[in-house]
C-alpha cells in the first residue's frame, strides 16, 4: 500500500511540473543547444555577459546571459553554422565563427574575453569537436554524410549502420540497437512521433520490401542517433530513438534536380542465382526529383519544398513446380488450364514522395516551423509473388501517408523558453485483390500453381494519428531544467479477411480437372461481431522532468524520470467458454501497464576543462510499446469473431463456389485463439553505458564505451494449451538414435486447438564494446570508423508472432513449457562489426593548377563510401515437421541441437561513389555519379536451407538431409547506379 501511494504522490508531482511549467523544451527535440564558458585572462568565469549566436544562414539570433561562474547555455537553437559572440561593458567583444548546432547535441564554445575597448577579436577556428555535457550514447549523421554517400535505394535510415553498436534486424526493414528487436525502436521527424505502432516500424513500414521511404534524401538534413542511457526527454522506446530533421530554407535561393537509375545489365549475377545456373534477375529503377528552398522575406520567413519519385519494373518469372507430371488425359486437361493462368507478370513498386516546410521568425525571436509530406506508393502485384503464384491471386500493395506538423519555439526571457509541437498523420494501407474467383492451391510431387484471391485479401490498416507535446525549459545559475507532456492518440482500422473469400486445395492435377478437392477452409464472421474488422486504439501519454546540473565547468549530472503509459481499447466480445472462465481466462481484457516510471541518471566529466577529454556514463530504465497488431490480433482471435472451418468430403461446395453464409448444421471446430496472459506488460530494457572520449585534434577524436543493456518484460506468443509429454527415442537412418520431448494430442482446454497467449515473458542481455573514431569535415574530407564487438543473448523475443498457422509460426519458442531452453545466442548476435565511411572532395588539389583547360578536366573531382565487415549472425537446425506434437510445425529445432547453433558467413561490402561537379553558368552546376554496391561482387550469404533432417513418421526415423546450410539467399550481387544532379 505504501509503494501504491509513493508512486501516486511520484506521479503527481511530475504532473505538477507539467502544468505548473507555462513552457518547456521538448523531448524529441526539433533543436540543439549552445553552451560553454566566458573568461577572464586569469580564467575566472565573467557574469553578466550578453552571449549571442547568429545564424549565417537565415540570419536568427539568440542570446542568453553567463551566471555567476561565467556559464552560459542558449538552448532551442535551430540547426545549423552559428557565429557566436560574447560582449560586456569594460571588455573587448569576442566572437567564435563555425560553430555547428545539431539537432539534440550540445555545443560547447569557450570565450575567452580581455579587459579594454579595442575593436572587437574573431576567432576562426573550429568549435570543439566533443560534447563536454553528453552523457549518454548518441551518433550524428549530418548533412555532408547524407548528402555524399552512397545508398542502394536512397533510403536515409540506411545511414544509421555506420554507426557504432547496429545492425539489420532479422526482420525486413527493421535495425536492431544493442540486439534489441527493431519494434523497439522510435523514429522522430521534425519532433513528432514518425512511428507505425500497429506493426511497430516507420509510417509507410518504409524498408521492409515495399515502399523504399516515407521522406526523400534530399529532404533530409540531419539526424541524431540516440542509442543507449539516453535523456527523460526521449521514450516509447526500449531500443533507439532516431531524431531527424528535415531541411528548411535559408537567405539563399536554391535547389537541386536528380535522376538516379539502376538496371540488371549494369549489375552481376546474384550469387544464389550463379549457383543454380539461372540467369540474372529482372532489376530496373527510376529515381528522380527536385528540391528548391530559399527566402520569402529575408531573416524572416522561409520556405523549403522537395519532389522524390522512384519508378520500376520487376518482371515476376512464373515456372509450373512439380514436375513430372503424369500423362494421363485429366492431368494433361488440369496441367493446361494451369498453363493459361502461368504467364510472367510485372511487379513494380512505384512512389511519389511530396514535403512542404516553411520557416518563420516570428514576435520577439520566436520561430515556428510547419512541414507537410506525402507519400503515395503502388507496388503492384506485391500482395503476392512467387514462381509458383499465378498474377491472379496477388493485388496492388498501397501506401499512402500524410503528415503535417508544426513547432513554435517561444523565449519569454533570457531564462524560460518554451516549445510546442503538434502533428496530424495518416498512414493508410490497403491490399488489394486481382481476382473474386476462391484461392485455389494445386499440388503434384509438390505445389505446382496457386490461383485465385490471395486468402486475406483484400484487407486494409490505417492509423490516424493526432498528437500534441508541450515542453519547459528554464535556466537557472548552474541548472537546466526541462518538463514537459507528451500526449498521442491512434486510432487504427484493421480489416484482415483471412480465409473468408475461400480456399481450395487439389492434391492432383486430374484431381483439380475433376473438381475432387482435399480440403475447403472458409472463414465466417461471428454473428452480431464485426468479423474481422477491429480497432486497437491506442492512447499515449507520456510526461517528464530533466534536470542538467553544471557542478562544475568541468561535470555535468544529468537526472530524469519519465512516465509513459499506453492506453488500449478494449474488446468488446467475450468468448463465454465454461474452460476458459474457469482458468480465468477473458478474451476481452488487454492488461494496461500502468506504473512505468523511468529514471536516468548520467555524467559528463572533462578532466582539465580542455575539451579535449570526456568521461560519461549513464544509466536508465525505457519501456517499449505493445504493437496493435497485437492486440487486433487478440480483438478477433477470440473464436466467437472469426469462426474458420476445415471442410472435407461432401461438405465441400462446388469449385469455384463458396458459402455465402455459415453452412446450416456445420460443426464449428475447436478454434485456434490469441489471448493475452493476465500478467501481461509492456517491455522493460534497461541501460547502462561508461566510456571516454579523446579530442586528438579539433577535427579528430577517437571514442570508447561500453554499453549493458537488459532485456525484461519481451514479449512473445506461447501456446499455453499443449498436453502432457513423454520422452520418444527415433532412430537416425545414418546410425545412432535421439530422445525428445513429444506432446500428447489431448489437450488440456478440450474446447479449442491452440491457446496462443501474449506473454512478457521473454528476456535478453547484451554486452558491447564500441570503438568510434570521427573526422569531421575539415580540409575537403570527412571520415569514420565505427567497430562493435558485442554478445546478445536472449530466450527468443519476437512481437510479430502473431498469425497461429501461419509463417509466423517459426518465430515461436520450441517448448512451451521449457522457455528458459531457448536462452541462447540471440537472432540480432553479430560478434564483430566494422564499418568505414568518408568523403573526400579532391577538388583542391587542382585549384592551383594554371591551365584552365588542365583545372577543369581534373579538378571538380569527389571521392565516398562504406566499407563494411560484419560476422555471421545465428540460425538453427531444424525439422520441418510438428515433431514435439504440439500442434506448430515450423518451429521444430533437429533434436540434440541448442537454439542458434550454427552461423551464416560473415558478410564484405565496398560501396564506393565517385562525382564529378561541372560548372555551366553563374551558381548552375552539374554533378555526375557513378556508385556501386557490393563492388567485389561478394557472395554475402543472408539465408541458408536450415533443413536438418527428415522425418519418416511411420518408422519414426530422421533421416540427415545432405543440403543443410546451401545458401538460398544473398544480400545481392554487385549493382551499379548512374546518376546526375543539377545545382542552382
Amino acid at each position: 500500500m505504501k509503494q501504491l501511494y509513493l508512486k501516486r504522490l511520484l506521479l503527481l508531482a511530475i504532473c505538477a511540473v507539467a502544468v505548473v511549467s507555462p513552457c518547456s523544451l521538448t523531448a524529441q527535440s526539433t533543436s540543439g543547444s549552445i553552451s560553454g564558458l566566458v573568461l577572464d585572462d586569469s580564467g575566472a568565469g565573467i557574469p553578466g555577459v550578453t552571449v549571442t549566436a547568429v545564424s549565417t544562414s537565415t540570419g536568427a539570433t539568440r542570446s542568453s546571459l553567463s551566471t555567476d561562474r561565467g556559464a552560459f547555455t542558449i538552448p532551442l537553437v535551430p540547426p545549423g553554422v552559428y557565429d557566436v559572440s560574447a560582449e560586456l561593458s569594460g571588455f573587448r567583444p569576442v566572437k567564435t565563427s563555425g560553430v555547428r548546432v545539431n539537432v539534440g547535441t550540445d555545443a560547447s564554445v569557450r570565450l575567452q574575453m580581455r579587459i579594454g575597448v579595442e575593436e572587437s577579436v574573431t576567432v576562426t577556428a573550429a568549435a570543439p569537436l566533443i560534447e563536454t555535457s553528453r552523457s549518454q550514447v548518441s551518433s550524428v549523421v549530418g548533412e555532408e554524410m547524407i548528402e555524399n554517400l552512397p545508398t542502394n535505394g536512397r533510403n536515409f535510415i540506411d545511414f544509421v549502420l555506420t554507426t557504432p553498436g547496429v545492425v539489420r534486424d532479422v526482420r525486413q526493414g527493421d535495425i536492431s540497437f544493442a540486439g534489441q528487436r527493431g519494434t523497439l525502436n522510435s523514429l522522430v521527424v521534425d519532433g513528432a512521433n514518425n512511428d507505425n505502432t500497429f506493426f511497430g516500424q516507420a509510417l509507410g513500414r518504409t524498408g521492409s520490401g515495399r515502399a523504399p521511404y516515407q521522406f526523400s534524401q534530399d529532404a533530409v538534413k540531419e539526424f541524431v542517433v540516440n542509442s543507449n542511457a539516453y535523456s527523460a526527454e526521449y521514450g516509447r522506446a526500449g531500443g533507439a530513438v532516431i531524431n531527424v530533421i528535415t531541411k528548411s530554407g535559408t537567405n539563399d535561393f536554391d535547389g537541386t534536380g536528380f535522376y538516379f537509375l539502376r538496371d540488371k545489365r549494369y549489375n552481376a549475377n546474384d550469387y544464389i542465382n550463379v549457383i543454380n545456373n539461372r540467369v540474372k534477375s529482372p532489376y530496373h529503377f527510376d529515381q528522380f526529383g527536385l528540391s528548391v528552398g530559399g527566402p520569402i522575406v529575408r531573416d524572416r520567413h522561409f520556405f523549403f519544398a522537395n519532389y522524390d519519385a522512384q519508378r520500376n519494373s520487376i518482371e515476376q518469372i512464373v515456372v509450373l513446380g512439380g514436375r513430372p507430371y503424369p500423362t494421363d488425359a485429366a492431368s494433361q486437361a488440369g496441367l493446361a488450364k494451369l498453363q493459361a493462368l502461368a504467364g510472367n507478370y510485372p511487379r513494380n513498386q512505384d512512389q511519389d514522395v511530396y514535403l512542404l516546410k516553411t520557416d518563420h521568425e516570428i514576435l520577439a525571436k520566436s520561430h515556428l516551423s510547419l512541414r507537410y509530406n506525402r507519400q503515395e506508393f503502388t507496388g503492384l502485384n506485391f500482395e503476392s509473388g512467387g514462381t509458383t503464384i499465378a498474377e491472379e491471386h496477388s493485388g496492388n500493395s498501397l501506401v499512402k501517408t500524410d503528415t503535417l506538423s508544426g513547432v513554435l519555439t517561444t523565449p519569454f526571457n533570457a531564462s524560460l523558453f518554451n516549445e510546442v509541437r503538434g502533428q496530424y498523420a495518416k498512414d493508410q494501407e490497403p491490399g488489394t485483390a486481382n481476382t473474386a474467383a476462391p484461392e485455389a492451391v494445386i499440388r503434384q510431387n509438390g505445389p505446382v500453381l496457386t490461383i485465385g484471391r490471395n486468402f486475406f485479401s483484400p484487407r486494409e490498416t490505417t492509423i490516424k494519428r493526432n498528437q500534441i507535446a508541450d515542453t519547459v525549459t528554464y535556466l537557472w545559475n548552474t541548472h537546466t531544467f526541462k518538463g514537459g507532456f507528451d500526449v498521442s492518440k491512434d486510432d487504427i482500422l484493421n480489416f484482415f479477411p483471412g480465409n473468408f473469400s475461400g480456399s481450395y486445395t487439389f492434391t492432383s492435377l486430374a484431381n483439380f480437372q475433376n473438381g475432387i478437392v482435399n480440403r475447403y477452409v472458409q472463414a465466417f464472421p461471428g454473428p452480431g461481431t464485426s468479423g474481422p474488422t477491429t480497432n486497437p486504439n491506442i492512447l499515449e501519454t507520456a510526461l517528464f522532468i530533466q534536470d542538467e546540473w553544471r557542478i562544475r565547468p568541468s561535470l555535468t549530472l544529468n537526472a530524469g524520470l519519465r512516465y509513459d503509459k499506453q492506453s488500449i481499447e478494449q474488446s468488446q466480445v467475450r468468448n463465454p467458454d465454461a474452460q476458459l472462465a474457469a482458468a480465468g481466462i477473458d478474451t476481452r481484457v488487454v492488461p494496461e501497464d500502468s506504473n512505468n516510471i523511468g529514471p536516468r541518471v548520467g555524467f559528463a566529466w572533462n578532466p582539465g576543462q580542455n575539451n579535449r577529454t570526456v568521461i560519461r556514463g549513464g544509466y536508465g530504465t525505457f519501456y517499449g510499446r505493445t504493437p496493435a497488431i497485437m492486440i487486433g490480433t487478440a480483438h478477433s482471435n477470440n473464436g466467437i469473431n472469426v469462426q474458420t472451418i476445415t471442410f472435407t468430403g461432401t461438405q465441400v461446395p462446388v469449385y469455384p463456389n463458396i458459402f455465402p453464409a455459415l453452412p446450416t448444421g456445420a460443426a464449428l471446430p475447436g478454434p485456434t485463439i490469441v489471448v493475452f496472459d493476465k500478467d501481461f506488460e509492456n517491455p522493460t530494457v534497461h541501460q547502462a553505458s561508461v566510456g571516454v572520449e579523446q579530442g586528438l585534434t579539433n577535427d579528430l577524436s577517437i571514442g570508447v564505451s561500453y554499453q549493458y543493456v537488459r532485456g525484461e518484460n519481451l514479449q512473445r506468443s506461447i501456446d499455453t494449451n499443449v498436453g502432457a509429454s513423454s520422452i520418444v527415442t527415433s532412430a537416425i537412418s545414418t546410425g545412432g538414435s535421439v530422445s525428445y520431448k513429444r506432446y500428447s494430442s489431448v489437450r488440456p482446454f478440450s474446447n479449442f486447438g491452440r491457446i496462443i497467449e501474449f506473454q512478457s515473458t521473454a528476456r535478453s542481455e547484451y554486452n558491447g564494446v564500441t570503438l568510434d573514431l570521427n573526422k569531421r569535415f575539415s580540409e575537403n574530407w570527412q571520415a569514420r570508423l565505427a567497430y562493435t564487438w558485442s554478445e546478445v543473448m536472449d530466450t527468443r523475443p519476437d512481437a510479430t508472432a502473431v498469425v497461429p498457422g501461419g509463417s509466423d509460426d517459426a518465430k515461436y519458442a520450441q517448448d512451451p513449457l521449457d522457455l528458459e531452453g531457448d536462452w541462447a545466442p540471440g537472432d540480432n548476435d553479430v560478434r564483430h562489426r566494422v564499418v568505414l565511411s568518408g568523403v573526400w572532395n579532391l577538388d583542391s588539389y587542382a585549384s592551383g593548377l594554371n591551365n584552365s583547360f588542365v583545372r577543369g578536366l581534373f579538378g571538380g573531382w569527389g571521392l565516398s563510401g562504406i566499407a563494411s565487415y560484419q560476422t555471421g549472425q545465428p540460425y538453427s537446425p531444424r525439422v520441418f515437421v510438428d515433431l514435439n506434437g504440439d500442434g506448430n510445425a515450423l518451429n521444430d529445432r533437429a533434436p540434440g541441437f541448442k537454439r542458434n547453433s550454427f552461423r551464416l558467413p560473415s558478410q564484405f561490402l565496398i560501396e564506393p561513389r565517385i562525382t564529378k561537379d561541372i560548372p555551366l553558368a553563374g551558381d548552375l552546376s552539374v554533378q555526375l555519379i557513378a556508385e556501386a554496391f557490393n563492388l567485389l561482387n561478394r557472395s554475402n550469404v543472408s539465408f541458408v536451407n536450415t533443413g536438418f533432417y527428415n522425418f519418416n513418421a511411420t518408422t519414426s526415423t530422421l533421416t540427415p538431409i545432405a543440403n543443410f546450410g546451401a545458401p538460398t539467399g544473398s544480400a545481392g550481387p554487385r549493382i551499379v547506379q548512374i546518376a546526375a544532379k543539377l545545382r542552382f
